[in-house]
């Protein structure tokens, strides 16, 4: 989702499509904003969450419930896409047309202006041929088409959980069909990548020597050229001891130019360290943020409570890993550490944490912060304009190129005057 600009498309595109200008808007925008409102302010009548943002920063997009949004829209969990320049908002699970059979939103993914977005969704056409099976879908908004990636046949098996890169050519998937390359096999849970314009697909899940890992493997990310692809897995065959045993899973990255596969996530003698989900990989495919309890990652004593998770953060050309959820003076602290998002420039590192010691004064309530890993400061972002920190829950973290524009999602209700809608929203925090 974080990468470079479609620039040839940029002049053919009329406002409201992306890539028509850049992302910064010549009027003063205010340092916090709810997103998930609709063009008139119209609050979300139900919860919106997990969002992400364009690299070039124009689009925000969510999963919502509500039914406000635009109004009248079906009471399922949908995808939009909110100009942050003029404030529309669209829904992107739409198919051809006026065919509105793409319904509940699993997962998505967008490329760097936001002309194209990946969705995995269950069709809910009626008539024949309908589709229940959930698939991969791409939506061109310059275009108004709406593709299945793969081909959308019931029977054959599910796709989901897409990542696109910032061209928009391949994407990222993970699938349970033995047809999508030779030698398939049993229907097991692996990661493959397609390549949109040559229509073909590659299996990555897999050991350097090429051999598919012997057990699921889910969540794919995606560098903004497409040429490496991170996942998680249980398997035991990837190519590196483990800390562990199944069905606790690591995090890998595959370099499809070299087919070699590593664990991003490792200890300091070079075994593969149990992660939960939502690691990240940076544009340039430099980077890989994670989130672990394994000790042993970097020099030091374990974390002093059992099971608690930190957050690091992996240079894949030098080997050398970092905490990142450290105490403004460079201290650990004792809070759970996950969801970690590198920015594209590698100076400033986003996650969720429990305010254990983080920064003073953080309520007792889960929030996301900023480690600059230059100056070693770290802030929260989950604050009001006046610096009120949030009442309640804050995580899902994206950003933008710049590392700049960071939306989240919240339960909080004084982040922003008028939020009285008793739901989680959505949230873009600018940052200096």
């Amino acid at each position: 989702m974080l990468a470079a600009a479609l620039g040839a498309c940029a002049a053919a595109l009329p406002a409201a499509v992306p890539g028509a200008a850049p992302g910064a808007s010549a009027h003063p925008r205010p340092r916090i904003e709810r997103v998930s409102v609709a063009a008139d302010g119209t609050q979300g009548n139900a919860s919106s969450s997990e969002p992400a943002i364009s690299a070039d920063g124009r689009y925000a997009a969510f999963l919502s419930r509500a039914t406000t949004l635009p109004p009248d829209a079906p009471h399922t969990r949908k995808l939009y896409l909110k100009d942050l320049r003029t404030g529309a908002v669209e829904q992107a699970n739409v198919g051809n047309g006026s065919d509105p059979g793409l319904r509940w939103v699993d997962a998505f993914s967008l490329s760097a202006t936001g002309r194209y977005v990946a969705f995995s969704s269950t069709a809910e056409q009626n008539g024949p041929g309908h589709v229940t099976d959930q698939h991969v879908y791409v939506r061109d908004r310059l275009t108004g088409r709406t593709e299945p990636l793969l081909g959308a046949e019931n029977g054959k098996g599910y796709a989901t959980s897409p990542a696109i890169s910032a061209d928009g050519r391949y994407v990222a998937f993970t699938s349970d069909r033995t047809d999508l390359v030779p030698g398939g096999g049993s229907r097991e849970w692996h990661v493959y990548v397609r390549d949109r314009r040559r229509h073909t697909t590659r299996r990555v899940s897999v050991a350097s020597d090429g051999s598919p890992a012997n057990a699921l493997s889910h969540w794919p990310v995606i560098s903004a050229d497409g040429g490496r692809v991170g996942f998680h897995s249980p398997a035991d065959n990837l190519g590196a001891p483990r800390t562990h045993s199944w069905p606790s899973s690591s995090f890998y990255v595959h370099d499809l130019r070299t087919g070699r596969t590593l664990p991003a996530a490792r200890t300091r003698d070079g075994r593969a360290a149990e992660t939960v989900l939502r690691a990240s990989l940076g544009p340039d495919g430099r980077y890989a943020a994670f989130s672990s309890a394994t000790p042993g990652i970097v020099p030091g004593p374990a974390h002093g409570t059992t099971g608690v998770r930190d957050c690091y953060v992996t240079d894949l050309r030098t080997g050398s890993t970092r905490r990142v959820n450290l105490a403004r003076d460079g201290s650990p602290t004792e809070g759970d550490c996950s969801d970690p998002v590198m920015a594209p420039d590698g100076r400033r590192v986003f996650f969720t944490s429990d305010p254990d010691g983080i920064v003073p004064g953080s309520p007792g309530r889960r929030g996301v912060y900023v480690r600059d890993l230059r100056t070693g400061v770290t802030e929260r972002v989950d604050v009001s304009a006046e610096g009120a920190q949030g009442d309640a829950a804050s995580g899902n973290i994206s950003v933008d190129r710049s590392g700049h524009r960071v939306p989240f999602d919240s339960w909080a209700r004084n982040l922003v005057p008028g939020d009285t809608n008793d739901t989680g929203d959505v949230f873009l925090r600018r940052l200096p």
